[in-house]
């Protein structure tokens, strides 16, 4: 049965990701445009536009499209031996710098040498770009993470303080461009983050 990526994963894309409903490109140099929860490809013109719930429903047939090529051992040779993280950590990078990056990155490699290596795929247009960097870097440590056991759909119960002292935290995330999805304080206003939510902002604060 094939791999899904798990919410942590989904987290970590829509984090640096971002999510605009006009067609956009990050680097002037693109070939294609840009839209949605950084959809990017020839089916995407200048000035398209869509609603949130089109974006949503593009992410998932996208990411479906990605974790097809992560399970594949024709990309991935060392797929059956991935842990969740892992996977995660490579339906990200593969949503980021495509398929054939992915073969390039994983082909004839250890899952320690794709460690070695993932963290050089931080170009665009040729020049190293900060926000590959981070996202590199994060990808790395969530790839060399140690898997653990989430229940994805318990609900959190924190106190007023807790809440708080993380809406905080978000915001200051936001505000340095660390991450880019503004739901997360929608989320963390209505007190309905899930324990693997939690988990994926955790870490991301403990590295700061």
């Amino acid at each position: 049965m094939s791999r899904k990526i798990s919410q942590v994963g989904i987290n970590l894309i829509k984090s640096f990701e971002g999510c605009r409903l006009k067609a956009y490109k990050p680097v002037p140099t693109e070939e294609y445009w840009t839209i949605g929860w950084g959809h990017y490809g020839p089916d995407i013109k200048a000035g398209m536009t869509m609603t949130q719930a089109q974006a949503d429903s593009m992410l998932v047939a996208d990411l479906a499209k990605y974790e097809a090529y992560v399970n594949n051992p024709a990309y991935v040779p060392v797929t059956a031996q991935l842990n969740q993280n892992q996977f995660d950590a490579l339906v990200s990078f593969c949503y980021n710098c495509g398929s054939g990056s992915l073969k390039k990155l994983c082909a004839g490699r250890t899952i320690v040498e794709i460690a070695q290596n993932i963290t050089k795929y931080n170009k665009g247009g040729g020049n190293v770009l900060a926000g590959l960097v981070r996202r590199r870097q994060v990808e790395l440590e969530l790839f060399t993470k140690a898997a653990e056991a989430i229940k994805e759909d318990d609900t959190l119960e924190l106190t007023n303080y807790q809440w708080t002292t993380l809406r905080a935290q978000v915001k200051a995330l936001l505000d340095t461009g660390t991450i880019k999805d503004t739901t997360w304080l929608d989320k963390i206003d209505s007190k309905e983050l899930t324990t693997s939510e939690l988990a994926w902002l955790s870490f991301i604060v403990a590295k700061k």
